[in-house]
């Protein structure tokens, strides 16, 4: 294994198209998947009233991880982030959050001007924005063979 370069660990962050958010629910680690967009030095995601969303006002202290694997090769990268997360008040900030999201994910959902369809990301209210304080990345690099490098089952 070998670590990334701040700007590869940020590049992996920007493009991955899921994260797992880890939050402290209860007293105990929830970790759970998000659709997300990086913005300078936060990454914006919205939720909805939940397990999530009351753990991060209970103790905004979250860590996100990102990866991607290579089923062919066996090669992996993950990304982790710590930071604090806030909640998003007022109407221009979400909606600016919201149409961030839309242009990412945009083949996945079609167009936010289509009538009739499904709009998924509708019934999320909540935006949640994470400001940064660390970020790290690994990968498995060639150090490994092919049938024994990690991530290769």
């Amino acid at each position: 294994m070998e670590p990334m370069s701040e700007a590869a660990a940020r590049q992996l962050l920007e493009t991955a198209p899921v994260a797992h958010v880890g939050v402290i629910a209860d007293g105990a680690p929830y970790v759970s998947p998000m659709s997300f967009v990086v913005e300078g030095n936060t990454i914006m995601f919205r939720t909805m009233p939940g397990r999530r969303l009351s753990a991060l006002k209970a103790n905004p202290a979250v860590s996100i991880e990102a990866s991607r694997f290579d089923e062919e090769s066996g090669d992996w990268s993950s990304v982790i982030v710590t930071g604090k997360a806030g909640l998003v008040d007022d109407d221009a900030s979400r909606q600016l959050v919201l149409g961030k999201l839309y242009e990412k994910y945009r083949d996945a959902l079609g167009s936010p001007l289509s009538r009739g369809g499904p709009q998924p990301m509708a019934s999320l209210p909540h935006v949640v924005v994470v400001e940064i304080e660390e970020i790290s990345g690994m990968s498995s690099s060639g150090l490994f063979s092919l049938r024994t490098r990690p991530g290769r089952l």
